[in-house]
């Protein structure tokens, strides 16, 4: 057999760095090297195996440039039509944005960080890897599992029942390009195995520079997720009851905004089950990092260095207005026609997760007040779909919180932003667990989860519902108000039926405020030029043409004109 390369780091940068790095994975592969160097040590195969966490970085929604996730839904609006985010106004206006041969939101290259891994385990198989202490192997065979696992739910999450490469005695050539797809519920079964074989030999936590690799409690939360996604809630609600038994994290304590917002900014608080790290994650200025900032911070924040920057997208009313209101000691939901029931302002006394979600006129931020209004430092601009291009101004009267850093050394040219992802918090297994149960019908058990999370954040109770739909509702709520902005809200309206009812036909909002004697009056306005378009065929993104045309075996989606059915 011809000896095969790995994408390794040079040495010279090896001898350099080694576990010294400030984030252990935070390097970048830079050469080429043969089996033998990469697994002459355990240091350089650990090295190696970093670099097959590029899938997790792939799926940060954090260095996703303008689009991400959550701006494809109800919380979010792209403020510009011809540039950058453009494509997800584009997306819902007009009806060929998405096909075969274009498809913005395909991840179908995941299939080449799973040639990567299955390269791993062939390596494996074939004896390269010998030499090293086995105990050392078992754990990186594990944490490879994991991230093929995670490679292929996020396939099947778009695309449905996928092409399964994954023979651990063989690498996949080109006389193996045609191979047909594998159900999605059998999907479903080799990535919930997958887990539970990584569960097994991975630790329960890392220390040291070895902080945010995955552990126990990752694969076994990641089971719980796939199990609610594959519609198996007895099986989702186990995983949960198995996370928690390993008594390894909380959630934080404390109902204030600057409690809550530690679960972001507190590196490694006992909430998070699986972060993503970049580079200031551990204080260093450079390295990996990425341009969420850039894209979403106030724009007065470029003044300082003459640069242009945030509000390329923006939250929506539709997403601030669920979170809710105290009025004379009463929690109750958020109504713009209630205003003056609020003294006229509609931005105090929010749920905590407000805050730490959204930016909002008159918020303090850096140590001034923000001015979202027209001519005001942050700006304000009405959507058009025409000649705005490249204005930093919001559409929507608000402005990201979460994930923006307000590290006052960031000047968006040598030094951007190392914040960290959140993959899995422990919130999310509360929220799965509650989901499972109301699915089983175990509505009290549901509601103690789901008024775990509220009560977390202060809010009162929420009375039971003995029913799906009116549970649901409840759910929802939570689920926005708590994950906003981390990643589920498409997969969440998809999964539930719900999609064509919050997306097709719809105009998305905002809060348009102006500067009054004594303070600001405020008006809902539209965001939209036209109605939005969600047609059922976008719950399931199609095949890539080019994988049709070189894979003779692989069948297109029924919706988008094949004959492939799950």
């Amino acid at each position: 057999m011809a000896m095969k390369t790995r994408n390794l780091i040079y040495i010279a940068a090896i001898l350099s760095c080694t576990f010294a790095c400030k984030d252990p994975l935070e390097l970048d592969p830079t050469g080429w090297h043969s089996e033998t160097v990469v697994y002459d040590s355990p240091e350089h195969m650990d090295l190696y195996v970093k670099s097959l966490y590029a899938v997790l970085y792939a799926n940060a929604d954090i260095s996703a440039g303008y689009i991400f996730d959550d701006c494809v839904t109800d919380l979010v609006k792209e403020s510009w039509y011809g540039t950058g985010g453009g494509t997800v106004n584009k997306f819902f206006y007009q009806s060929d944005i998405i096909t075969p041969e274009s498809n913005f939101r395909s991840n179908w290259g995941m299939y080449s960080y799973i040639r990567q891994i299955n390269e791993f385990f062939f390596d494996y198989n074939y004896g390269y890897i010998k030499a090293i202490d086995p105990e050392i192997v078992k754990v990186r065979l594990a944490e490879a599992r994991f991230l093929r696992a995670f490679a292929y739910q996020e396939l099947v999450l778009r695309h449905g029942g996928v092409i399964l490469r994954v023979r651990e005695d063989h690498v996949d050539g080109p006389e193996d390009k045609a191979m047909a797809r594998t159900p999605e519920q059998q999907c479903w079964d080799f990535i919930i195995s997958e887990y539970e074989k990584a569960a097994a030999d991975l630790p329960l936590s890392w220390s040291g520079t070895d902080y945010g690799r995955i552990t126990k409690g990752a694969a076994i939360g990641m089971k719980a997720r796939a199990n609610l996604y594959a519609k198996r809630w007895q099986k989702a609600v186990d995983a949960c009851d198995e996370l928690f038994e390993l008594n390894q994290y909380q959630l934080l304590a404390g109902s204030t905004y600057d409690d809550y917002y530690k679960i972001f900014t507190s590196f490694q608080n006992k909430e998070l089950i699986l972060p993503v790290l970049f580079a200031q994650s551990t204080g260093g200025a450079t390295g990996k990092q990425h341009n969420f900032n850039s894209y979403f911070c106030p724009p007065g924040d470029g003044q300082p260095y003459n640069v242009s920057v945030g509000a390329a997208a923006t939250p929506t009313e539709e997403y601030a207005s669920r979170f809710d209101i105290k009025v004379g000691g009463t929690w109750q939901a958020f109504d713009w026609d209630n205003l003056a029931s609020y003294g006229g302002k509609p931005f105090d006394n929010r749920d905590p997760r407000f805050y730490a979600s959204i930016l909002y006129n008159g918020a303090p931020w850096k140590g001034r007040t923000l001015e979202i209004y027209e001519d005001g430092l942050d700006g304000f601009m009405t959507y058009k779909s025409e000649g705005q291009d490249n204005q930093h101004k919001s559409t929507t009267g608000y402005l990201f919180r979460k994930f923006v850093s307000d590290d006052a050394s960031m000047n968006y040219t040598s030094i951007l932003s190392g914040q960290y992802w959140v993959e899995m918090r422990l919130a999310e297994i509360y929220l799965i667990r509650s989901e499972a149960n109301a699915r089983l019908e175990q509505w009290k058990k549901a509601y103690d989860d789901l008024n775990a999370i509220r009560g977390r954040a202060g809010l009162d109770e929420a009375p039971q519902k003995n029913n799906w739909d009116d549970y649901q509702k409840d759910l929802d709520k939570e689920r926005v108000c708590e994950l906003g902005l981390e990643g589920h809200r498409f997969f969440d309206l998809v999964r539930w039926g719900k999609a064509q009812e919050v997306l097709d036909g719809k105009r998305l909002h905002g809060v348009k405020a102006t500067p009054v004697s004594g303070g600001f009056s405020y008006e809902v306005v539209e965001c939209d030029t036209q109605d939005r378009h969600f047609p059922a065929k976008y719950n399931i993104w199609p095949i890539p043409y080019s994988e049709l045309t070189t894979n003779k075996l692989c069948e297109q989606n029924a919706v988008w004109g094949g004959t492939w059915t799950d």
